[in-house]
C-alpha cells in the first residue's frame, strides 16, 4: 500500500548510511588524534553525528520525495534512468566535499565551510597549498570510490524501482509520500526541540576533535555557504555593552610611561624593516632535531636584540597577521576583515602614518599579492613600491608559492641599497608555508611534515640571518630599527596545546637600539607592534585603538586571539581557550574565575562589532 513511500524511506535510509562510513574515514585519516580521543569519544561522535547524517540526508533526497510524488500519475517518473542520473549528480559534489574536508582538515583545525570557497577565489595560491599533497592518488581514489558508490546506488535503483511501477490507490500513495515528506521535517532541524539544528547539536564531548568528527561535512559547508553573508547582527554577544566597555577601558589601561629604547641624533627619523615570518611558531626557536638547532641564527639575533616571549598572533592566517601587525587589528571569527575591502580601508595603518611622514614605503613579497585580498588593502596603506612574484625572473620562481625567501632577499638587499632614507620596508616571507619546500640540501633525514616545516624554518633562519649581516654594512644601519614577527603560528611541532599554536616570537633589534641582549617576558599581542613602534617615534597611536605599547610598564599584561570560530584569552598565571560552537572553554590553565572568561568575551563581542561598523 505504501510502496512509494517505502521507495524513498530505503533511498534515506541509503544516504544516511553512506554518511556515516564517510565519518569513519574521517576518523581513520586522522588516525592519531582518534586514537587520542579514545573509543568513548569515537562511538560518540558515531552516535551523536548520526543526527547530523538524517538532516543531510534529507537535503540529499528532497528531490526524490517530488519526483516519487509525481510518479503517481506520470510514468516517466518511474524510470529508474531519471533516479539513477539525480543520484550521480548529487553524489559529485558530496563526495567532493567529503574528501577536501579530510585533505584540509589536518592543516585547517576545522572541518571545511565556506572559508574553502574564499581560497578558491586564487587558483594559483589554491594550486600550491594543495601540490604538496599525493593529488593522483587522491584522484584516482576518488574515482574509485565515486564508481563504487554509483554501482552500489544503482543497484539498489534497479532492485527497488519496481515499488514505484504500481498505479493503483494513487491518492493513499500520494497521501503517504506527503506525509512522509512532512515527517522529514524531523530529522532535517534535527529534532522536535525549539532551535533547529547546528553544530553545536552534535557537539558532546570535552574533546574538541571528537565534536568535530560528529559534525557532518557536507552539511556543514552548505550550512557555512548559507549563512555567509555580510553580518549585519553580532553573533558574539555575551555581555551587556556598558560592562563590556568598562572591561575594555580596564584592560586598556595604560599610562603612557614609554621606555625609549632607540638611540638617534635630533628629530632624527629611523629606517624600519619589518620581516614578518611565514608561520613562524615560538616552539621552533628552543628546538633541535637531529641534533640540529631550528633557529640558530634567529637565537643569536635576539642577543643583539630585544625579545618579546610571551607574545601571541592575533589569528591563524598570513591576512589576519599582516592586518594585526600593519593595521594593530585583531582578527575575527569566522571571517577576516581583509577580504572585505571597504572595510579593510577603513583600518589605520603603519605604513600610512609613516607615509605621511615622508618615508619612502615599500612591501616584498615572493607570492602573489592578490592572495586573500590582500593587495586591495596594501594599496591603500600608503605603499609606494610593491615587489612581487612578477618582478621576479620566471626561472626564479622555485616555490610553489613564487620566488623563494632567499631570491627575494637579494632583491630586497639591492634595492634597499639605494632605498631613499628615511624608509619603511615590509618584507612578507613564504618559503615555511605548506608544502615546505626549500631550494637547499634537508637539514634533516626524516621526511615527515614536522621534519620538512621544521627545515623550511631552519632555511628561512639562516636567509633572514644572511639579510641582517648585509644590513649592518649599510651607511643607514646606524639609524634603523628592524622588527622580526611571525605572520601566525603552527600546530607544528605538535604539543598538544592549542595555546601553543598561537605563540609567536617578537624581536626589535637594529643599529639604533639603544639596548641590547634583553629579554621581555610581558604578555602582549602581535597587534601591540604597531602601538609599540610608533611610540619610539613619537608618534601618536590613537587611531590604533586596539594596540599597546609594549613597553609601558603600567599596561597590563594579556593577549587575545581568534580562529574559525573561537577565541583565546591570555593573562600572567591563566588563559583559556573558547569555543563558540560548544559555547565553552576547550582548554584552560591556571586558576580560571567568571570574571576572566568574561574578559575574553567582552574583546571578542567588541572587536567584532568594531568590525561590523567599519
Amino acid at each position: 500500500m505504501f510502496l512509494k513511500a517505502w521507495f524513498i524511506l530505503r533511498y534515506w535510509i541509503g544516504w544516511v548510511i553512506f554518511f556515516q562510513l564517510a565519518r569513519l574515514a574521517f576518523l581513520f585519516s586522522n588516525f592519531s588524534l582518534t586514537k587520542t580521543s579514545g573509543i568513548n569519544n569515537f562511538s560518540g561522535s558515531m552516535l551523536y553525528g548520526l543526527k547530523m547524517d538524517m538532516s543531510m540526508g534529507v537535503y540529499s533526497c528532497f528531490l526524490i520525495c517530488l519526483f516519487v510524488l509525481l510518479a503517481v500519475f506520470f510514468k516517466p517518473f518511474r524510470s529508474a534512468r531519471l533516479y539513477k542520473i539525480y543520484t550521480a549528480i548529487v553524489l559529485l559534489p558530496v563526495l567532493l566535499l567529503i574528501f577536501a574536508d579530510i585533505g584540509l582538515y589536518r592543516e585547517w583545525g576545522f572541518r571545511i565551510d565556506a572559508t574553502f570557497l574564499k581560497y578558491l577565489s586564487n587558483p594559483t595560491e589554491a594550486w600550491a597549498s594543495v601540490s604538496h599533497l599525493p593529488l593522483l592518488s587522491i584522484i584516482l581514489l576518488f574515482v574509485v570510490v565515486y564508481s563504487l558508490l554509483l554501482f552500489l546506488s544503482n543497484k539498489f535503483i534497479n532492485r527497488k524501482i519496481a515499488l514505484l511501477q504500481s498505479t493503483d490507490k494513487k491518492w493513499i500513495n500520494t497521501i503517504a509520500v506527503m506525509l512522509l515528506a512532512g515527517l522529514f521535517i524531523i530529522p532535517l532541524r534535527g529534532g522536535f526541540q525549539l532551535a533547529p539544528l547546528n553544530q553545536s547539536s552534535v557537539y558532546f564531548s570535552d574533546n574538541n576533535f571528537a565534536n568535530h568528527a560528529a559534525i557532518n561535512a557536507p552539511w556543514n559547508f552548505m550550512h557555512s555557504v548559507s549563512h555567509n553573508t555580510d553580518a549585519r547582527t553580532n553573533p558574539f554577544i555575551y555581555v551587556d555593552a556598558k560592562e563590556a566597555l568598562a572591561i575594555k577601558d580596564s584592560l586598556f589601561n595604560g599610562k603612557q610611561h614609554n621606555e625609549n629604547i632607540l638611540q638617534l641624533p635630533a628629530n632624527a627619523k629611523p629606517n624600519i624593516i619589518f620581516i614578518v615570518w611565514e608561520s613562524f611558531t615560538e616552539k621552533a626557536t628552543h628546538l633541535q632535531r637531529e641534533g640540529v638547532e631550528i633557529t640558530p641564527r634567529f637565537n643569536e639575533l635576539k642577543k643583539e636584540g630585544i625579545y618579546f616571549s610571551n607574545i601571541y598572533a592575533t589569528g591563524d592566517r598570513t591576512d589576519k597577521g599582516i592586518v594585526g601587525i600593519l593595521s594593530g587589528y585583531p582578527s575575527q571569527p569566522v571571517t577576516s576583515v581583509v577580504k572585505t575591502p571597504v572595510k579593510a580601508a577603513r583600518l589605520p595603518m603603519i605604513s600610512k602614518v609613516l607615509a605621511g611622514q615622508g618615508y619612502n614605503t615599500s612591501f616584498y613579497y615572493g607570492g602573489e599579492l592578490e592572495f586573500a585580498n590582500m593587495k586591495a588593502y596594501l594599496l591603500g596603506g600608503g605603499f609606494k613600491k610593491f615587489i612581487s612574484k612578477n618582478d621576479f625572473d620566471p626561472r626564479d620562481h622555485n616555490s610553489k608559492w613564487g620566488a623563494h625567501d632567499g631570491v627575494v632577499m637579494k632583491k630586497l638587499t639591492e634595492e634597499l641599497s639605494k632605498e631613499m632614507v628615511p624608509f619603511f620596508c615590509t618584507w612578507l616571507t613564504l618559503s615555511s608555508h605548506e608544502p615546505f619546500e626549500v631550494p637547499v640540501p634537508a637539514a634533516f633525514k626524516t621526511s615527515d611534515e614536522t621534519s620538512m616545516f621544521l627545515n623550511s624554518l631552519h632555511y628561512t633562519d639562516a636567509v633572514v640571518y644572511d639579510f641582517i649581516q648585509q644590513c649592518k654594512q649599510q651607511p643607514w644601519w646606524s639609524n634603523t630599527l628592524v622588527v622580526i614577527a611571525a605572520d601566525h603560528g603552527h600546530r607544528q611541532p605538535a604539543t598538544g596545546k592549542k595555546i601553543d599554536d598561537f605563540k609567536m616570537p617578537l624581536l626589535l633589534l637594529g643599529g639604533a637600539l639603544l639596548q641590547k641582549g634583553m629579554v621581555n617576558e610581558r604578555i602582549g599581542s602581535q597587534v601591540d607592534i604597531a602601538a609599540t613602534v610608533l611610540s619610539q617615534l613619537h608618534t601618536p597611536s590613537t587611531a590604533f585603538v586596539w594596540s599597546r605599547n609594549l613597553l609601558d610598564s603600567s599596561s597590563l599584561p594579556w593577549a587575545y586571539f581568534c580562529f574559525n570560530n573561537g577565541y583565546g584569552f591570555v593573562q600572567a598565571g591563566n588563559y583559556f581557550i573558547f569555543d563558540n560552537v560548544g559555547k565553552k572553554p576547550i582548554e584552560q590553565a591556571g586558576n580560571m574565575s567568571e570574571n576572566d572568561i568574561r574578559k575574553g568575551k567582552a574583546i571578542q563581542q567588541l572587536s567584532f562589532q568594531d568590525y561590523l561598523d567599519k
